[in-house]
């Protein structure tokens, strides 16, 4: 009995040895391999699924229709003393020259009262470009705090003034001084021009 339990023994080990090894374990790079050859082709059939760009066939256009050449043209030669010479024409210096301060002027004056009406209140520099009614033309301009009394000549004017105060901004106006007393209104929305009696006629 002895030796057959040992004769068992001896065949087990033998078939033991012939059979399948032990699974083989994966190193830490073989499964980082693994994993991004598996990302990889997942991505390849995304790609593969996605529909491609097919051209548009291009549509038939007509051609432009075919526009003559222009027939030569045959040239004479000019004769050049049968053409009128130029004389250049000298022009007198003009001394009335508007892009300077207005002084002085011809004719009547007109006292104009300047108000300072700005919220809040800034320093208005204010600047008055007059066409009188003699054709004189210039500017008339200073700074104005509160109010102020300029005298001025009887004309149109345009108007602006730069407020330099918490915000600053420009306004801008225009009128027309004839005799009398004027009061000319700065406020935030613009210029105005009033008769010298307002608000009060």
């Amino acid at each position: 009995m002895n030796r057959l339990f040992i004769l068992f023994a001896t065949a087990t080990l033998l078939l033991s040895a012939c059979g399948p090894g032990p699974e083989p374990t994966l190193s830490p790079a073989e499964v980082q391999g693994t994993a991004m050859a598996a990302a990889l082709t997942m991505v390849a059939g995304t790609q593969a699924a996605m529909p491609t760009n097919t051209p548009i066939p291009p549509t038939e256009t007509t051609m432009p229709t075919q526009v003559p050449s222009p027939t030569p043209t045959t040239f004479t030669q000019l004769n050049l003393d049968a053409l009128p010479t130029y004389t250049p024409v000298t022009t007198t210096s003009n001394n009335n020259d508007c892009n300077q301060p207005l002084t002085t002027w011809d004719g009547e004056s007109a006292k104009l009262i300047v108000r300072n009406n700005t919220k809040p209140k800034g320093v208005v520099t204010l600047s008055l470009y007059f066409t009188t009614v003699t054709g004189q033309c210039g500017y008339i301009g200073g700074r104005v705090e509160s109010s102020a009394t300029w005298t001025v000549p009887l004309g149109v004017f345009s108007a602006g003034a730069f407020v330099d105060g918490k915000k600053d901004f420009k306004v801008f106006g225009s009128g027309k001084i004839t005799s009398g007393s004027w009061s000319l209104w700065i406020e935030n929305e613009g210029i105005i021009l009033k008769a010298g009696c307002a608000p009060n006629c």
